[in-house]
């Protein structure tokens, strides 16, 4: 995913770096330095002197909460996090008396599009970034159900975020089975390997603290259930993120719930009724994992693979700058995800593209890790592809976009092809689909899922996933069980998961376009990459996604490229 605003993805995006700063943005490797295939686009020029600013924020910015992601008090080019900070409040002045003077673009003009990006970045926290108050550390833990509190809903809100994903956090890395300290991925891989159902009921039920952290006992006042109430208070008559999914595409919500309905149903039909005990289901999916795991044993082996496939698109890891944090540690953020580690800078003849960050927890390789490196690593050959102008010069305004993106080149891990030429072997088309459909319908079970809890007052989450889990998914039911919440974003980023569930439709859209214009990744050169850029990276947030989507595959989103894929499992 991409970053979140707890730290990730729901972040605050905008723009920067500029010529005098070019020193510091290189992290790792010296920056390459691309002749312009375009010079930068030229704003007007009352605005030029404002984005220069916008651009000085955002490095700023970017370098303060790189240090903070990575555990360090220095910038990884050596600067101080005290000088950082009083760039970054300098610049912050700079910028609200900017903004105070800021001209009037003609309606509907490049220039009137820059500069609501930069009002939109400022209002939803920039001009707020750094600031400690509030801070996760100062607020007060509570890993069980809340206590009244009295304060106004948007603060109460905000802390019972904090405080629930902080411990959600130290119960996902700190999983202790036997004499053995894992984390959720390290438990979730295990579950595909192990061979006894009585050992990966064991290991199943380490995961209890897990999701108690975020639920508590289920009783009504718990820490999920309460949050439930403040949020439907918090966004009163305003759109929620929830519902906000499906039109950005075109969609309505209930269109888009009967295509996550669709494509369940086809999974269940296309898999054994038998009802699975929910570890049991894990290794019934898990011959993938099983069958490449002996192959890609440590952090650097898929590593290894990552970069090999990504160079072989002409998306070299390296030569693209990307920054790579990924071993586990106490205290590191649960979720995967990948930010802008330093933006892109326009000089007259050159351009110095943006510099992206992927950040994991991992214990081990594996197949499992691989996929979700790929899928990262998708996210940062896509911002290192973004050309325009600096006030845009971001990711794109819509995550289901941004998700479904990073999965366009990943998801070819499924084909017996790819893995033959990156793994040297392969299985069944059969078992790979269905290593590839599991990740994906229990997105979409996760996507109803929160469809249905936050649209039903006092509804029980327990036995909705029950529901859910046992009508689509063959899962033997356990309402006493909140095993749902495994998963970070229900805490903090309501809604992202279905950017997962409907990207997963806009992916295989745009995948099956690909194989019609330029053949199968498995075979793809290092021409796609350029092409991709050119086709739909490139953009950051000078068109929409939507118009972005539409232009290249000539029409609106449908569901049925992911419908005949997914057909493909019960041949």
């Amino acid at each position: 995913m991409p970053r979140p605003a707890c730290l990730t993805r729901r972040r605050v995006r905008a723009t920067h770096v500029v010529a005098q700063l070019a020193l510091l943005v290189s992290v790792g490797t010296a920056a390459p330095r691309e002749a312009a295939a375009q010079t930068s686009p030229a704003p007007h020029t009352t605005l030029s002197s404002m984005e220069q600013h916008y651009q000085r924020l955002r490095y700023w910015d970017d370098q303060r909460r790189l240090m903070s992601v990575l555990g360090q008090d220095t910038t990884p080019a050596g600067m101080a996090s005290a000088s950082v900070a009083d760039s970054l409040q300098a610049e912050q002045r700079q910028l609200r008396t900017d903004l105070a003077m800021a001209p009037t673009p003609p309606s509907g003009s490049a220039d009137a599009v820059a500069l609501a990006a930069i009002r939109e970045a400022w209002i939803t926290g920039l001009d707020q970034a750094g600031s400690t108050d509030g801070h996760p550390d100062s607020a007060r833990r509570l890993c069980s159900d809340p206590t009244v509190d009295p304060s106004p809903v948007g603060d109460r809100l905000r802390r019972l975020t904090e405080q629930v994903l902080s411990c959600y956090a130290d119960a996902a890395n700190q999983i202790v089975v036997g004499g053995d300290t894992l984390n959720r991925l390290g438990v979730l891989g295990t579950l595909a390997h192990e061979e006894s159902s009585i050992r990966r009921h064991q290991l199943f039920l380490a995961l209890v603290p897990v999701w108690r952290s975020v639920n508590g006992d289920n009783r009504t006042g718990s820490p999920y259930r309460t949050l439930l109430k403040l949020r439907r208070d918090a966004w009163g008559r305003s759109t929620s993120p929830i519902a906000a999914k499906a039109p950005a595409f075109g969609l309505t919500t209930l269109a888009m719930e009967a295509w996550l309905l669709r494509a369940l149903t086809a999974w269940r039909d296309a898999t054994p009724d038998s009802l699975l005990e929910p570890w049991d289901w894990y290794y019934s999916v898990g011959e993938a994992s099983r069958h490449f795991g002996s192959r890609l044993p440590d952090v650097s082996d898929i590593r290894q693979v990552n970069d090999a496939y990504y160079r072989s698109l002409g998306a070299d890891p390296v030569r693209l700058r990307v920054g790579y944090d990924l071993l586990a540690r106490p205290g590191k953020y649960p979720v995967a995800f990948t930010d802008i580690g330093a933006r892109g800078q326009w000089t007259d003849s050159s351009f110095t593209p943006n510099q992206p960050w992927v950040f994991t927890a991992y214990l081990t390789g594996g197949f499992d890790n691989l996929s979700e490196l790929l899928h990262e690593t998708g996210h940062a050959i896509h911002i290192a592809g973004i050309r325009t102008r600096p006030a845009l010069l971001d990711w794109p305004d819509n995550d289901t976009f941004t998700e479904a993106l990073a999965d366009v080149p990943a998801l070819e891990l499924f084909e017996p092809a790819w893995q033959q030429r990156f793994l040297g072997d392969s299985i069944t088309t059969h078992a790979s689909l269905r290593a590839k459909y599991a990740g994906i319908v229990f997105d979409m079970a996760w996507a109803l899922f929160e469809l249905r809890v936050h649209s039903r007052p006092g509804v029980d989450p327990n036995a909705v996933w029950t529901n859910i889990t046992r009508d689509y998914l063959h899962i033997r039911p356990h309402p006493e069980w909140s095993w749902w919440a495994m998963r970070g974003q229900l805490v903090d980023a309501p809604g992202y998961l279905i950017n997962y569930a409907l990207g997963a439709f806009i992916a295989a859209d745009i995948r099956a376009r690909v194989l019609a214009r330029r053949g199968p990744f498995s075979a793809a050169d290092s021409t796609l990459y350029p092409w991709l850029s050119t086709e739909i990276y490139r953009f950051g947030r000078e068109r929409t996604s939507r118009a972005v989507l539409e232009s290249f595959l000539g029409r609106s989103l449908r569901p049925e490229a992911l419908l005949a894929d997914l057909s493909r499992m019960g041949k």
